[in-house]
């Protein structure tokens, strides 16, 4: 069952960006609150800067030091007809509160700071300056001050709390519900354009991720051959590049697994049918052996014995060979690679083969070509190499028939080593599988010291000196192997 493919990470950025919008859109309407208030209050100030001055212009609450009650009266009735949401304080030198306006309230603090208040006194550039609040002692307000001096001496300040509780509430309360309105639909209308724009981006930049994760799920799903196609040049390409490089050698190990089981299978079936042969001959001869033990002639016996000897003989080549090949194709094989002459080489294997080509009627001939360089191989591979070509070179090649060993400096700095017979030949439709395990040929029936791994063994010793074994052959003329080696 195919599954859905959900872009989650779209949805968990989008999420986030929501998020991280509300909480921005917060933090604003918090400090536009505090700032707008802050501006309010510094605008109230400036605008009534000059409250206590004038207060102080139009009464005289002392005489010869003593405060006049009827003085102080008339002045907070003057201050009630102007603005009767003002809180006046008359403060002494020291700081210590006189008298205050409206008296029905109960002040919470006995004396003020005055150092706000000779600050504000001083202040040329309408600066704003906040001071106590003998109402709620927590907090800090905006005032107004001036000095009430009588003949030069300083007898008390006027101090006006601006904002004073009543109209702290009215204005508040206005303020808030105005604010409140005023932050909801531009905190809405930013957070809807945001929002949708950002999810526009947010798409633009997952997109390449989400056909990513895609790619990833048709991989996962068995479709090996899946391959994420790059659009751009950022980081996510990057990630399709590590995806595809990551795919390349899992696909080329799943097929090398894939090899190594079919030649799992195939060994199984090869081994157990070629080694049934030779246990079955030596078994059935050493059987009759036993049974005839006192009948059988001594030119019988000798027949079943060379018989069984020659069954063991080949028995024990195929599981040499087989444990060759199965350390060649297992990487076990390190290719000890030294520099030395292939032509003399080559004339050593040739001559050890002589003798055994000479019983068959076959002639071996050498044509080396002089002077040639180094090659940098490993000896007893390579040996092993040319002792595998000549061995099925005289398996194919009849009586009267001829061997020729060739090695000739190539234009490419490698030395071209080739092995030729006038034999069978091989047909053009098995050519394609001359190098498989146990290939042996349909038109040749004198294979019976043949294992079918000796072409195999020496095409996987070349591939680890980075050389291939070729083929050149026509069917009843012929056949040629030829692999080139480095020079050094």
């Amino acid at each position: 069952m195919k599954k859905s493919t959900f872009n989650g990470l779209f949805w968990k950025i989008s999420i986030v960006f929501f998020l991280l919008l509300a909480v921005v859109g917060l933090m604003y309407t918090y400090l536009s609150h505090e700032y707008s208030k802050t501006y309010l209050e510094e605008v109230n100030q400036r605008l009534n800067h000059d409250t206590a001055k004038n207060i102080v212009e139009n009464s005289t609450p002392f005489y010869n030091g003593e405060v006049i009650k009827p003085a102080l009266e008339e002045m907070f009735h003057h201050v009630r007809a102007i603005n009767p949401s003002l809180e006046v304080y008359l403060v002494d030198p020291k700081g210590k509160i006189i008298a205050w306006y409206p008296p029905e309230r109960k002040i919470a603090r006995q004396q003020i700071n005055l150092a706000p208040v000779l600050s504000f006194i001083a202040d040329k550039n309408n600066t704003c300056i906040k001071g106590d609040d003998p109402l709620n002692p927590s907090q800090q307000k905006v005032f107004s001050a001036s000095p009430l001096t009588m003949n030069n001496m300083l007898y008390a300040y006027i101090y006006v709390v601006l904002n004073g509780e009543k109209q702290e509430a009215a204005s508040d309360s206005l303020f808030d519900s105005y604010l409140l309105k005023l932050s909801a639909r531009t905190m809405g209308i930013t957070l809807i354009f945001t929002f949708l724009i950002g999810l526009l981006i947010i798409r633009i930049i997952t997109k390449n991720y989400s056909n990513i994760l895609k790619v990833m799920n048709q991989f996962r799903e068995g479709d090996l051959k899946a391959r994420i196609e790059f659009k751009s040049m950022g980081d996510e390409r990057q990630l399709g590049e590590m995806f595809n490089e990551m795919a390349d050698i899992l696909t080329l190990n799943i097929d090398k697994l894939n090899e190594v089981e079919n030649l799992r299978r195939e060994l199984i079936a090869n081994v157990s049918h070629d080694l049934r042969t030779p246990i079955a001959i030596i078994r059935g001869y050493v059987e009759t052996l036993q049974m005839k033990e006192e009948t059988i002639t001594v030119d019988e016996r000798k027949q079943y014995i060379n018989t069984v000897k020659e069954s063991a003989e080949k028995l024990e080549r195929l599981v040499n060979e087989l444990f060759e090949l199965s350390k060649l194709e297992a990487n076990q094989v390190l290719a000890k690679k030294e520099p030395f002459i292939i032509s003399e080489l080559v004339s050593d294997i040739s001559n050890k083969y002589k003798l055994i080509a000479e019983t068959k009627n076959i002639s071996i001939q050498t044509v080396l070509s002089k002077e040639l360089s180094p090659v940098f191989a490993d000896v007893s591979l390579i040996e092993r190499v040319m002792q595998n070509l000549i061995d099925n070179a005289l398996k194919f090649t009849p009586s009267g028939g001829k061997i020729e060993i060739k090695t000739i400096k190539s234009t490419d700095n490698t030395i071209e080593i080739s092995v030729t017979d006038n034999g069978i030949g091989i047909p053009e439709n098995d050519r394609e599988q001359i190098f498989a395990r146990y290939y042996k040929a349909n038109n040749f029936t004198d294979l019976k010291n043949s294992t079918g791994l000796g072409l195999a063994i020496a095409k996987k010793i070349l591939d680890l000196h980075q050389s291939t074994l070729d083929l050149v052959s026509k069917e009843n003329a012929g056949s040629s192997f030829i692999f080139k080696l480095k020079c050094i």
